[in-house]
């Protein structure tokens, strides 16, 4: 037994011996120390960021253009005079809106360019940011659809199906939501604001900690 285990423990210096003799500085070992080391340090997210924001302002100026075509695909213009009309004042409203949306996401494309990342918690920066970025996009939608289809709304009965379109949901009453879709528009607005704010001030009372 004892010559068995003083042969295990020969057998184990000699792998323990080769194992230190391997250069771990080679690519084997190192090939993706860049990448780990650039989530380790954020910069792969403040890099990205920007793409990604201009990305997104991208497919919003692209949107329309898509819906466009998919209505011309799909007849609009064979449709009669009133809901032609129609079609033209929701297709401007949304193209109005995606053109906002563009114009806020383009805008922050350059915000984590100089972003301090020593301060850590970089990822919580992004993500703060996104979400407020997202709740001012959606909120501009809310607020120039539902009001233009309630304005059309109180002419025709037909317009409320657009709603339904676009994922929103009206009372019924054009009225009544050319009133309620603006202050849905201000109290989104103001959530996502203060879920961003809220996520931040955990980050900055857990830096102030560290300290």
């Amino acid at each position: 037994m004892e010559d068995l285990k003083e042969k295990a423990d020969q057998y184990k210096d000699q792998l323990m011996s080769k194992a230190a003799s391997v250069n771990q500085d080679s690519v084997f070992f190192t090939f993706s120390k860049p990448y780990s080391d650039s989530i380790d340090n954020g910069s792969l997210f403040t890099r990205t960021t920007g793409l990604f924001y201009q990305l997104i302002g991208a497919l919003f100026l692209f949107w329309p253009f898509y819906v466009l075509y998919i209505d011309i695909d799909n007849g609009i213009f064979d449709s009669s005079f009133k809901d032609v009309m129609q079609w033209l004042f929701y297709f401007i409203a949304f193209t109005v809106s995606c053109w906002i949306s563009f114009q806020i996401f383009f805008s922050r494309k350059d915000k984590f360019k100089h972003l301090d990342r020593s301060k850590g918690y970089v990822a919580t920066t992004i993500a703060s940011n996104f979400i407020a970025t997202l709740g001012e996009s959606a909120s501009v939608f809310i607020a120039i659809i539902g009001t233009t289809v309630s304005v059309i709304g109180i002419f025709t009965d037909t317009s409320f199906g657009i709603l339904e379109y676009f994922g929103l949901s009206g009372t019924g009453t054009a009225i009544a939501d050319l009133v309620i879709f603006p202050i849905i528009a201000f109290c989104f607005l103001l959530l996502t604001r203060w879920i961003s704010e809220a996520i931040m001030s955990r980050a900055d009372i857990a830096r102030n900690t560290k300290k």
